[in-house]
């Protein structure tokens, strides 16, 4: 292959500033590379209405320095490439079919009087041009400098197109690097960049024969038959691009997800975390639906992760699929009282007034998201941003998309404007997770800011000239609210949502009362005496007491009745494990302390007498065992000890003099088979009175 070294002229970009074209260093760059490469192929799908399907598969394998040095005949510091990559390294290979492939001409001096670039230039030699067509990823034309992100620089692109009544293949090479680095690949020019390709490098090669010899030494499969699309190789990946496990809010080293164990897994989470939406949805509703695969594995609908299931759930909700029988939520048995399903109509923004779009929203126990046994998989935080939401009442989850049905973020803002609209949680112990789409035929009504011609806009186009080069979220153009009045629209619906008090009903307490079990424990924080207030309790401070000390701000009143906090809940069949702190309070030290089970309702927890009460048998919980932790059992000079009862309870004793200030335990809970599946045990904190039963 011929090299083509870019020469240095006036406004000329350099591989050092192409590098950092993108200017997203938080989203990992593997992220990046999903969301601008399936776009890609989405863009040029061939079939772009409904029902069609793009293929795009990700393959990973080892390679050897000396092949690809093999195909370059120039240009090339082989020297240096056998220096940084001794023994070789990774190859990733993104294959699109179904797709038209990089079309258009060969050279600049092909370009006719109609002024096409077409894919093949704008993919491989230009920088900052966009596609034009309605409903198209990239609005910025930065986004393949993702590419030259995940390894040295060096990527190969080759493609098959239709060509009139046949069919031609394309082959080009391009490497983009930091001309100032001391290890650097091309020693020829002084822009970092550079080509390889037929005659002087600025043309692909179209010869068939010596593309399949390249092909071969890469191992790539030629597209043969009627197949048309696009391979993009990138040679020696970097070893950095699955991002390390960072640390829970309590500074403990998080449990790692599996999928951070290789680039494959970690890609296959990828592809269902960004376009989850549009993934084997034969009821996509703005044009082909996605078939994605890694290493030759299909990623189906029913195989992504439980909260990528209900988000597509969700999108096929908002855009008005009737449901069927196979709809994740109806699977999961999320009740009607926990979905909602709105038009967000801001007002005076369209031309004739209507929605912006709907949002459909859905509430989750931790069983109905397949965290609890057999399962066990991770908390939506965890899939989503890597990182477990550790302690109840949870963030929000809420996820919007134009026509591509990418994902431009997910944002679990608290913030009073967010598209939350502020809202902390469910004091449950529930997930919320929405999905906003817009219309995007809507058009703007007539403002004389929304454009500077006369020409309609619509929202579509609006949206994506808000999104920036890495598409990752909404800006509104100067002066203009927009997607303000959007995002505080769907906040406020949201907000009414999660807050609205459950229905008090005069049925007596009995199964159809409770949640599904999965949802078993009360939040780990804002636990009152009956849990349910969903007001974080703030940390006591060091030597407890009302909250004194030598720091500043107003001092905090401790209850005088004890808090209970749980820490961690561990599933097995039919049994629970379950690790709790205690707030002891101000109450007198020599009165005991209880944990009691209780059953949850809507109307409100049922206690053990109640539940007699009411005829409804022995409480299907039983306390097997608890115990206090190591140490935890000498707090302040004070010994507690621990009493389990039958009436599924646990009695703390404070044992010697002392002040107590919290104790941390475990607690081991029996679920009884049979109708206890459909309920919810809580657990209550209490003071034992001098006369009671326990005392």
């Amino acid at each position: 292959m011929k090299y083509y070294g870019l020469e240095l002229r006036p406004m000329q970009e350099s591989g050092a500033f192409l590098l950092r074209a993108m200017q997203n260093e938080d989203m990992p760059r593997l992220d990046l590379l999903v969301r601008e490469s399936v776009q890609n192929a989405l863009d040029a799908a061939l079939d772009r209405q409904p029902g069609g399907e793009v293929r795009v598969g990700f393959h990973v394998r080892a390679h050897t320095a000396e092949t690809i040095a093999s195909l370059l005949d120039e240009g090339i510091d082989r020297k240096m490439l056998l220096k940084r990559y001794p023994t070789g390294g990774q190859m990733l290979e993104i294959r699109d079919s179904m797709t038209e492939g990089l079309t258009g001409p060969l050279g600049f001096g092909e370009i006719g009087a109609d002024g096409v670039h077409g894919n093949l230039l704008k993919l491989v030699y230009e920088i900052g041009r966009t596609r034009s067509d309605a409903g198209a990823g990239g609005s910025w034309g930065l986004g393949k400098t993702c590419y030259f992100r995940m390894g040295a620089g060096l990527v190969f692109y080759y493609s098959r197109i239709r060509l009139g009544d046949g069919f031609q293949e394309r082959m080009v090479a391009s490497l983009v690097e930091d001309e100032t680095s001391p290890d650097r690949l091309q020693r020829g020019t002084r822009t970092g960049i550079g080509w390889w390709g037929a005659g002087d490098g600025l043309t692909p090669i179209t010869r068939t024969s010596q593309i399949h010899r390249a092909l071969d030494r890469l191992r790539v499969q030629p597209f043969t038959g009627i197949e048309t699309g696009t391979a993009v190789i990138i040679p020696f990946l970097r070893d950095d691009l699955v991002p390390s496990v960072g640390e829970d809010d309590d500074d403990r080293l998080a449990r790692r997800p599996w999928w951070y164990g290789s680039q494959e897994a970690y890609i296959r989470i990828a592809l269902e975390r960004w376009f989850c939406a549009r993934l084997d949805n034969r009821r996509f509703a703005t044009g082909p639906r996605l078939v994605a695969s890694v290493n030759g594995k299909l990623i189906t609908a029913d195989t992504m992760l439980p909260v990528f299931q209900a988000t597509q759930a969700l999108y096929n909700r908002a855009i008005g699929v009737p449901v069927e029988e196979g709809d994740y939520l109806t699977r999961a048995g999320v009740a009607s009282d926990a979905f909602l399903g709105r038009e967000v109509a801001p007002r005076f923004l369209f031309a004739p007034h209507g929605s912006a779009g709907n949002i459909a929203a859905a509430l989750f126990t931790p069983e109905q998201l397949g965290m609890g046994a057999p399962n066990n998989e991770h908390d939506p935080a965890t899939c989503v941003f890597g990182r477990a939401d550790a302690v109840p009442p949870y963030r929000p989850l809420v996820t919007f998309m134009r026509r591509p049905g990418m994902c431009v973020c997910w944002d679990d803002s608290t913030e009073r404007r967010g598209w939350s609209g502020g809202l902390p949680g469910l004091a449950d112990g529930r997930y919320l997770v929405a999905v906003f789409v817009p219309r995007q035929e809507r058009i703007l009504a007539n403002d004389p800011r929304h454009t500077s011609d006369e020409r309609p806009i619509s929202l579509e186009s609006y949206l994506r000239g808000c999104e920036r080069a890495d598409h990752a979220a909404w800006h509104d153009a100067s002066g203009l609210k927009i997607v303000e009045k959007i995002r505080l629209n769907c906040g406020n619906i949201l907000r009414e949502f999660g807050t609205r008090k459950p229905v008090v009903t005069d049925v007596p307490p009995s199964i159809r009362l409770a949640r599904n079990l999965a949802d078993l424990v009360l939040p780990a924080r804002g636990m009152g005496t009956d849990g349910r207030t969903g007001v974080p309790t703030p940390p006591r401070r060091p030597g407890g007491g009302g909250g004194g000390g030598s720091g500043g701000g107003p001092r905090r009143a401790v209850p005088a009745t004890p808090t209970l906090h749980l820490l961690e809940v561990t599933y097995a069949p039919q049994e629970m494990r379950i690790r709790w702190a205690l707030d002891w309070g101000t109450a007198p030290r020599s009165l005991p302390r209880r944990i009691s089970l209780a059953v949850d309702s809507e109307s409100g927890f049922i206690s053990l007498q109640q539940w007699r009460d009411n005829g409804l048998g022995s409480l299907p919980f039983r306390v097997l065992g608890a115990d206090i932790e190591g140490e935890s059992e000498k707090d302040h000079g004070a010994m507690v000890r621990v009493a389990s009862s039958d009436d599924g309870e646990v009695i703390l004793h404070a044992a010697c003099e002392g002040p107590v200030d919290k104790v941390v335990g475990v607690l081991w809970i029996r679920v009884s088979a049979g109708e206890a599946v459909a309920l919810r045990p809580v657990l209550v904190a209490s003071l034992v009175e001098p006369n009671a039963e326990h005392a």
